[in-house]
């Protein structure tokens, strides 16, 4: 397991690859700051992709029930197990982080 910061310059490059080849996967979003402790957002959804719009500037990740949108990241963090994306760190201008976790779907049981 590895955790990387990503620079500016690639985020949009990262995110648009990862989407590409990322399964189907269970999506948990929480936001963590000093005068809100942690928030989740969204606990169990499917995703359906994550992507950065640098003309808006803002990171948005999409699951079946909730598009969740951040804007103007000052820093973004990615957790990579297995050469496959596990989860991302946000940090957003004003400090609070927004932890993105990706987990797989459950198997079915063998007949």
């Amino acid at each position: 397991m590895t955790t990387r910061k990503l620079e500016r310059p690639e985020w949009q490059r990262y995110f648009d690859e990862v989407s590409k080849h990322l399964p189907t996967m269970r999506v948990g979003i929480s936001i963590m700051g000093e005068s809100i402790g942690v928030q989740p957002e969204s606990e169990d959804s499917v995703l359906v992709g994550i992507s950065y719009d640098p003309n808006d500037e803002a990171l948005e990740v999409d699951a079946a029930n909730i598009s969740h949108r951040m804007p103007k990241p000052k820093q973004i963090f990615v957790r990579e197990e297995a050469g496959r994306l596990s989860s991302i760190e946000v940090i957003a201008q004003d400090g609070t982080k927004q932890i993105i976790e990706l987990r797989p779907l459950p198997s079915l049981p063998a007949s």
